[in-house]
């Protein structure tokens, strides 16, 4: 299994660059089996079928890098300097999910978790850097757009996370913010979410301007059942009746940032 999967632009390419670090749901069989069964089944907390959601991103230009091991196997939202194992929120390896229900039956050691960050994290995000540094060489700068999705906390239907103004300039906050509403959706900057390792860790990297795009669950799913241990199926339907509306939210964004 590849770790991540790279769609290039279609049409004329943009310095737009877009992750999906949370919509992967495969874990390699020997870690598979650390899991109690309830948690390997389920995989509660996944960044559900956004794949099949931006499936036009190329066609607008943008790149995307697509993670395809779960969140489980090594989050690659989170920053491996600080923590290896523990807290949901914290750690590149969960040792609970976020509503506290256990994940593992045997436990793994610091070897185990170092190999982790080594054979999971580290290359996405040295993909992810270097499909950065291209368009910042062809286009002089870029955008990185770090896509999730999320049942709660909260009920606005898109998140906007710019690092509270640290990941890039409150005018390209406020295009996306703009491009969003003008499309009929609820938008909240920053709360509860205001990005993770993915968009923070860019900062070094001067010409590179990152935003956390968080959509919620059910603009796009069904959740009548969304806390039963299992995992839900994709609704066509619901997918295709959104995609237009977020489709032209981007574009309008996305063209309120070149203009800048």
């Amino acid at each position: 299994m590849e770790l991540f999967l790279r769609h290039e632009a279609r049409s004329a390419a943009l310095p737009v660059v877009a992750s999906l670090p949370h919509s992967g749901v495969y874990v390699p069989p020997e870690l598979a089996r650390r899991f109690n069964p309830e948690h390997r089944s389920w995989l509660r907390n996944t960044d559900w079928f956004l794949p099949e959601l931006y499936t036009f991103l190329p066609d607008l230009g943008v790149a995307d890098l697509e993670a395809t091991h779960s969140r489980y196997v090594a989050d690659l939202n989170r920053d491996p300097a600080r923590r290896l194992f523990g807290p949901f929120f914290e750690a590149v390896v969960a040792e609970h999910t976020a509503h506290g229900q256990a994940i593992y039956e045997t436990r793994p050691d610091q070897a185990e978790l170092e190999t982790r960050v080594a054979r999971f994290h580290a290359p996405f995000h040295a993909e992810l850097r270097r499909l950065l540094t291209e368009r910042c060489a062809t286009f002089s700068r870029a955008l990185l757009l770090d896509l999730h999705s999320y049942m709660g906390p909260g009920e606005h239907e898109v998140v906007l996370g710019d690092g509270r103004g640290s990941t890039c300039s409150p005018e390209i906050t406020e295009q996306f913010e703009r491009g969003f509403r003008e499309q009929g959706f609820d938008v909240v900057v920053n709360a509860p979410f205001a990005g993770g390792f993915v968009v923070r860790s860019q900062k070094d990297l001067p010409t590179v301007s990152a935003l956390q795009i968080e959509l919620r669950y059910p603009l796009y799913m069904d959740c009548t059942r969304i806390d039963d241990p299992v995992r839900p199926a994709p609704d066509p339907v619901r997918i295709a009746a959104l995609q237009p509306r977020l489709r032209r939210a981007l574009e309008l964004a996305i063209e309120g940032f070149l203009r800048l």
